[in-house]
């Protein structure tokens, strides 16, 4: 998650036009990585891809084609010989595979959406088999999002190109370990562990397998009697790539075990250490403050290490003789009216990157998280783009470095202008990819090859400022939407991503889409209805900032847009958001509207220009996630909210009361109500669901039925999202998980359920939303970006017939 603003874009009227242009068991599926358990059947159609693959106009600077955004990709990995051939993994979205990369129309094919876990951790090609087809994947959680990830269920590997997987846990020896790196040598597999979901030092730290990961052995423990390597958290593991036996790492949280947090170096494949960092590194290697470690070997027996204290780049660190003796580097900095590094963000823990330049054994880069404002850290602010580099945006932060340089001017910037900043440092266009880097490599050509949380650049002449930045996202739909909304005027879907913003679709059933708005995106909403020329969009980045209608018409148009204030009234207090904050709007008054802030609920009559506190002291759930059912036929004041593991309800207009459900089956167990449904046609029936299960009310939460059935039957690791559907054959509700979709009927009392649909992904179902007009069901997921399923009357039809 970020902490920037954007405002409405500056050529949104461009874009407009582009637009009418373009208008004319569990236990089983962790063991074998499998989708579904036998004995039950899939109903409806199949799910269908809508996109963004990619999204334009991202918040990218300069960059071809179109500034194309996708959603986090974490790792890469190049083919050797070929520059045509990449994979690469994501934060929730798998691993995908490209074999032209270099065609100015790149096709990436998803190699592991089928299997246990979206997750990937890190990716490794077996330098010890001629094929290049041999890789390794480690499941772990490095989503923005709160870390968020699918079950932890050890590695993937694939022996002919990604075409087929094979899961490796070693016998459960790493079920719930968080992969931070993977080594793959033939029989020989080595994975370092940050974090485990038991976090305890025997969870964590190194693991090695001798016979191809059907069992591990835990390499770091103790004070390293044995093997050399102290018990504690390992944040990266990497290869020398002219000495596969060659593996370097470091290790925290050793202090209690005698002060051996360190760098370490094993030269047969993992199985013994030996500490290598200097006195130097070691004193910024600092159990509770080192927040990420980072390693780059090169070609030359030259080796790299990036330590990170409090989110912070906080020492460069470069060995010219295989890491036996170290020298420190100047660290990155620009003037911005201040000294500022690579960190802006604070977000080193995740976004900081390292690569060795192959052929020059002295240059490398790095990469943080994004570009600073000038005069950021000014008090009273005086912060302002452009930047001292030439940075308009919050944008990409890399630089490169040379280690023979004297000291104080060692490092030039690789993005934005060559005509400021260090002499050396820009690009021929001034270009950035996005920002919050996660891993550098190089392609068979020499070219730089960069991941973010906007997808997969290219740099070309890295080693000069005569090179630019390039996107290579190409079809790859990889994103984070944690609100997806559905405009049923133009059958458009749109919604609030994990840091490429707020962003719409082009066309029905379009995979392109564009960026809208900058930053993270919040939660969203849509009147369609109550002018039939126009639908008004929702939507604002994180903390409600730039709150915004916009305008679009039934060809999807985009025709202006307005900030509404939410003035206080009725001595309410400034609304105080949450970084995600919920937002509803009403079933069946559209001027009305719930926002779930930080300091209480808020009500508006007049779409959010003012706003009265209703509840004070309620906080709406809101991690993200949007637990409110608001409005019904007969009913508008009619009022559901989910706060922790309370549901309150409010049945008439202000001043009534909002009440807490006494009787819900949720209340104190600690689980999280995730959604609530209520029917717009019956405001006494709403819907609820926590991790234990779903649950039904029909008279306004004064009792509820438990109409969990089957449901938890199937590989269900969490439910997520919850949604309602009135249709012609009957009503059906329907529940978004990372094990799929699932759907019961009210003919079986909403309590028999089935997974609904084929070819939706293993990843976390975060948003469901039914859209009458069209008859279609929309998913927004997180990891995945967004898909439909159509026809679900007919679905709802054949549950009942076969009943």
């Amino acid at each position: 998650m970020k902490d920037r603003t954007l405002p409405i874009p500056l050529d949104a009227r461009r874009r407009a036009t582009r637009r009418a242009a373009l208008a004319t068991a569990l236990a089983l599926v962790l063991l074998t990585g499998g989708s579904a358990l036998a004995g039950h059947d899939d109903v409806g159609e199949k799910w269908q891809a809508q996109g963004p693959a990619p999204n334009t106009e991202g918040q990218t600077e300069n960059v071809t084609p179109d500034n194309q955004v996708v959603g986090a990709v974490h790792v890469v990995v190049a083919h050797p010989t070929s520059p045509s051939t990449l994979y690469v993994g994501s934060v929730n979205g798998g691993v995908w595979k490209t074999t032209n990369a270099t065609s100015n129309n790149i096709k990436w094919k998803p190699l592991t959406d089928d299997l246990g876990s979206p997750s990937i951790g890190a990716l490794d090609m077996d330098p010890s088999v001629p094929s290049h087809k041999t890789l390794v994947a480690g499941i772990g959680g490095f989503s923005s999002l709160g870390r968020l990830r699918g079950a932890a269920i050890g590695l993937l590997r694939t022996t002919n190109g990604g075409e087929s997987w094979t899961v490796i846990n070693g016998g459960g020896t790493l079920l719930g370990k968080n992969i931070s790196g993977v080594a793959a040598r033939g029989n020989t597999l080595v994975v370092s562990v940050n974090t485990a979901d038991a976090f305890t030092f025997p969870n964590i730290g190194i693991f090695r397998s001798a016979d191809g990961g059907a069992t591990f052995t835990q390499i770091s423990v103790g004070n390293g009697a044995g093997t050399g390597l102290p018990g504690g958290v390992a944040n990266d593991l990497v290869g020398d790539p002219l000495n596969p036996s060659r593996l370097f790492t470091s290790i925290l949280f050793a202090n209690s075990l005698g002060g051996l947090n360190g760098v370490y170096r094993s030269d047969d494949t993992g199985a013994t250490w030996t500490k290598v960092s200097s006195p130097a590194m070691d004193a910024l290697l600092i159990s509770g403050v080192t927040s990420n470690v980072e390693f780059a070997v090169g070609r030359h027996n030259n080796v790299y290490a990036a330590i990170a204290n409090s989110g912070r780049l906080a020492g460069v660190f470069r060995s010219g003789d295989g890491g036996a003796t170290w020298t420190a580097m100047d660290l990155p900095l620009t003037n911005e009216g201040s000294l500022i590094g690579i960190h802006p963000g604070g977000q080193a823990s995740i976004h900081l990157s390292i690569v060795a330049d192959p052929t020059d054994a002295h240059i490398v880069y790095i990469g943080g998280d994004r570009q600073p404002l000038f005069n950021e850290v000014a008090n009273p602010p005086l912060s302002d783009f452009p930047n001292s580099i030439g940075a308009v945006d919050f944008s990409g932060r890399l630089f490169r470095g040379n280690a023979s340089s004297p000291a104080g001017s060692q490092w030039v910037h690789l993005t934005h202008s060559s005509s400021l900043g260090a002499p050396g440092g820009g690009t021929a266009s001034s270009s950035s990819p996005h920002a919050d880097s996660r891993e550098m490599t190089f392609d068979a050509h020499g070219r730089l090859i960069e991941t973010d949380d906007g997808g997969i650049f290219r740099r070309s002449n890295p080693r000069d400022n005569t090179g630019d930045w390039t996107s290579l996202n190409g079809n790859l739909q990889v994103g984070e939407f944690h609100a997806t909304t559905s405009d049923e005027l133009s059958n458009i879907v749109f919604g609030g991503t994990q840091d490429i913003g707020t962003d719409v679709q082009d066309l029905p059933f379009d995979l392109e889409w564009s960026t809208l708005l900058g930053g993270d995106g919040s939660d969203t909403a849509v009147d369609d209805v109550s002018n039939p020329a126009f639908s008004t969009r929702f939507s604002s980045a994180q903390f409600l900032q730039a709150f915004n209608r916009t305008f679009w018409d039934a060809a999807n148009n985009f025709l202006g847009f307005d900030f509404p204030t939410r003035t206080p009234i009725g001595g309410s207090p400034a609304m105080v958001a949450q970084f995600y904050t919920p937002v509803r709007i009403n079933n069946v008054d559209k001027n009305r509207l719930i926002f779930g802030a930080n300091n209480g609920v808020y009500e508006s009559q007049d779409q959010g220009f003012t706003v009265l506190r209703i509840g004070a002291g309620i906080v709406v759930t809101g991690n993200p996630s949007d637990p409110i059912g608001y409005g019904a036929t007969g009913n508008p004041d009619i009022l559901y909210l989910g706060t922790t593991d309370d549901v309150w309800v409010r049945t008439a207009a202000h001043p009534a009361p909002l009440v807490l459900s006494a009787t819900f089956p949720g209340n104190g167990t600690g689980r999280a109500v995730r959604d609530i449904a209520i029917d717009p046609d019956n405001g006494n029936q709403a819907f609820a669901m926590n991790l234990g299960g779903v649950y039904r009310t029909q008279d306004a939460g004064a009792t509820w039925t438990d109409v969990t059935g089957n449901l938890l039957t199937f590989p269900i690791t969490t439910p997520r999202s919850l949604a309602l559907a009135r249709t012609s054959e009957g009503d059906a509700i329907v529940v978004g998980t990372v094990g799929g979709v699932y759907i019961a009927t009210a003919d079986d009392g909403f309590a028999v359920w089935q997974k609904l649909g084929e070819d939706l992904p293993n990843t976390h179902v975060f948003e469901l939303e039914y859209d009458a007009s069209t008859d279609t069901l929309v998913a927004g997921t997180i990891g995945r970006a967004t898909w439909k399923q159509k026809k679900l009357s007919e679905t709802i039809e054949e549950i009942n017939n076969d009943d």
